[in-house]
């Protein structure tokens, strides 16, 4: 969490209020009194309301989304480990494409990358951007069930848009603890800031975190994840937190702002065993109970560390999960196997562990005979009801969401548009269709859906889809004609196929529907320079500098001749810019040749052993921009960290 910018923040805060109210001589009151004084006299609820609003609405920004992706690139590296990227697409896939949630109509379609950082860490920023360390990666030796866990653990955090609504929360509290305790003079500036910080950990952090854990729980159970990964995963970070130094240092840390692992572990287990009707259990961390029998005793298979409690919570998972999934013993599928043996289920992951355990134990005939028995209790302790009516609930939670969503309005669906449209500008066509679709469950859709297919038009044809993109662009027209946003996108849809005199047609047409919308003529002289048509292009060029006169982004060649003191002043920002360089090139040379750690993620110090290739693997391509934001908001952090 980003507690030091609340005290740096609260600290200059305070300072300036102390001004106006003198810190009088230490008193005794009721903290119910004075808080509530405080808000009427400081705003605090005002504070929290605008703030909510700004972090809700940077999160809902496809462009912001884009600055963060490359303030995360430019902070912490992209990991060139090929595979890493791979694991984390496909296990991200599965959750974003299989999870039973329902995302806020505010918020983004999730996006994800795997950094160059080491440390046993991830996080979710308020744009539902999910930042993955490559060292949590690792540190979870690269099991999915575990990964999913921690990673659908983020992703609640985006679903429930805990950052704007937490570190909303956390700037009021954080701000009256510190007031209260300055403002009597009962505690010391830096006490009172330390105090605020516990209490923003205790109040505001630690539920999200709960909150978090329980809804990454059904979110990687219901896309087919084993659904003891989530104790397994806080398993193994509760022994990188006992014994950091046979992994990491780094893994060692377990800060306030988080719950004991062993306390969330339990919880993890009991929610696994509540997921199986009660019938799975894992006892002293290695014994995988059934209805109050032994099946099994979990054993170690790794020689760098005990992991048994893992493989018992993921043995116990396997069963557990089969429990939910199948209201009758026919769907275990109990049948003969080799040697004698009794096969059962198929050969989805997470079964696995299940099925190698029994077999390495012999246990075959008394899991089948303890299944047995456990649906034939059903029947008699209505087990089998509990389980589908608490399955049944979390759908409503989702189904009046959706409704909720349904009820945007129409600020919030023209948002979506933008959004989409933007995803575009950035090259990011799959996630401009992804929040195309979002905007058909809206009531207040209708003014929108021209322009909606218009830019799923132009999104086919970025990936390549050119008869779809051309059908989509036609449902557009068909919706509005009068759209100059339409043919503008229809216009880069035949460049794209490379019809340049179709696309300079529906350009023309863009500007006689909308004179005043820029965008047209620098498309058409964009696409004129393209052809070689200089003196086309020139006069594009002229009628968008009209429109916007500080206009810099057309070719230097035309810039000069038509707009000469915007391009002095282009070229006296690259030489500045050519100068700092140079100086810090010879500073660095003077120095050694040292050149200063890149970001937070210290990658140098780091072990690259396990790189599989030079080159970073993307989720999606990048697009580059010309500036990187110095700041992003922040993030909130994973399970471990």
């Amino acid at each position: 969490m980003a507690f030091q910018r609340w005290r740096r923040w609260a600290a200059g805060a305070l300072a300036g209020l102390l001004l106006l109210f003198p810190a009088g001589p230490a008193r005794a009151a009721d903290s119910g009194d004075v808080i509530t004084a405080l808000a009427g006299l400081l705003g605090t609820a005002g504070m929290y309301s605008e703030y909510l609003s700004a972090v809700l609405d940077a999160g809902n920004n496809s462009l912001y989304q884009e600055q963060t992706a490359l303030y995360d690139a430019q902070e912490n590296g992209v990991s060139p480990n090929l595979p890493d990227q791979a694991l984390v697409d496909e296990v991200m896939g599965q959750l974003a494409t299989r999870g039973n949630y329902q995302l806020d109509i505010r918020s983004l379609p999730f996006r994800w990358r795997v950094n160059d950082n080491h440390e046993f860490n991830a996080a979710c920023y308020p744009t539902n951007y999910i930042s993955v360390n490559r060292g949590l990666v690792s540190g979870l030796d690269r099991d999915p069930d575990e990964l999913a866990a921690v990673l659908a653990h983020e992703m609640t955090h985006g679903i429930r848009l805990h950052a704007a609504y937490n570190y909303a929360r956390a700037a009021a509290q954080s701000f009256g603890i510190a007031f209260l305790g300055m403002a009597t003079g009962a505690v010391r500036p830096d006490v009172a800031m330390i105090l605020a910080d516990y209490s923003v950990a205790k109040n505001v952090i630690l539920p999200a975190e709960y909150e978090a854990d329980e809804g990454g729980f059904y979110l990687a159970s219901s896309a087919g994840f084993n659904p003891g990964g989530a104790a397994a995963a806080m398993a193994r970070m509760r022994y990188l937190a006992e014994h950091p130094t046979d992994f990491d240092p780094r893994y060692g840390e377990e800060p306030y702002d988080h719950p004991d692992t062993d306390k969330r572990e339990a919880k993890l287990a009991q929610m696994m065993t509540d997921y199986s009707g009660g019938h799975v259990e894992v006892r002293d961390r290695s014994e995988v109970w059934i209805d109050g029998s032994l099946l099994l005793k979990a054993s170690c298979t790794s020689d760098a560390y005990d992991n048994t409690p893992e493989n018992a919570y993921l043995i116990a998972g396997g069963a557990a999960k089969a429990f939910h999934d199948f209201d009758s013993l026919e769907g275990w599928a109990f049948r003969p196997g080799e040697n004698g043996r009794v096969d059962c289920l198929d050969d989805t992951p997470a079964y696995r562990a299940l099925k190698s355990a029994v077999s390495l134990n012999h246990a075959d005939e008394l899991l089948r005979v303890l299944v047995t028995n456990a649906y034939a209790r059903e029947a008699q302790d209505g087990t089998r009801a509990q389980m589908t009516a608490a399955e049944a609930q979390r759908q409503v939670r989702w189904q009046e969401k959706q409704a909720k969503n349904a009820k945007a309005s129409k600020k919030l669906v023209e948002r979506i548009y933008h959004n989409a449209d933007w995803y575009n500008d950035v090259f990011r066509p799959e996630m401009a269709l992804a929040e195309t679709e979002r905007i058909y469950e809206c009531d207040a859709r209708a003014p929108q859906m021209a322009g909606i297919f218009a830019v799923r038009g132009r999104a086919f044809a970025l990936l390549g889809d050119f008869p779809q993109a051309m059908t989509e662009c036609a449902r557009a027209l068909a919706a509005d004609d009068r759209n100059a946003y339409v043919y503008l996108n229809r216009a880069e849809v035949y460049r794209a196929q490379g019809l340049p005199d179709k696309a300079l047609v529906d350009i023309q047409r863009a500007r006689e529907l909308d004179p005043k919308a820029p965008a047209a003529p620098k498309m058409g002289g964009d696409l004129a320079d393209e052809m070689g048509e200089t003196a086309e292009a020139e006069e594009f060029y002229r009628a968008y500098l009209k429109l916007v006169p500080e206009a810099d982004d057309i070719p230097d060649a035309y810039l000069e001749k038509l707009a000469p003191k915007t391009w002095k002043k282009i070229q006296k920002a690259r030489a500045e810019e050519l100068k700092q360089r140079l100086e810090e090139a010879a500073k660095e040379k003077a120095a050694g040749g040292e050149k200063p750690a890149a970001g937070k993620a210290d990658a140098a110090a780091a072990e690259k052993k396990d790189d599989a290739a030079e080159k970073p693997a993307e989720t999606t391509a990048e697009k580059p921009s010309p500036a990187a934001p110095e700041k992003a908001p922040a993030a909130e952090n994973t399970t471990a960290r």
